[in-house]
């Protein structure tokens, strides 16, 4: 059975610093006090695009973030075998 890779990117140039995702999946999103928008935390800018691989564990949660975002910059993407 295969490993289930999940990875969470945000469009980080667009995002407009409302916060719905850091109440949703707090242990993945803050503020940047600085800039004012919310950055993945550990995550890594690929381009233009932030990004990040999660457990399984905080799926539901990033699910939640990528729904509430006003601007829809948030993606979840599985890849891979079963959870």
């Amino acid at each position: 059975m295969g490993t289930k890779k999940i990875t969470v990117t945000q469009r980080h140039a667009d995002c407009i610093g409302c916060g719905a995702c850091v109440m949703a999946a707090p242990q993945q999103w803050m503020m940047d006090p600085e800039e004012g928008k919310a950055v993945l935390i550990d995550g890594q800018m690929d381009g233009t695009v932030l990004k990040t691989e999660i457990d399984v564990a905080d799926l539901a949660s990033n699910h939640e973030a990528a729904a509430a975002c006003p601007v829809q910059i948030i993606s979840v993407i599985e890849e891979g075998g079963a959870a």
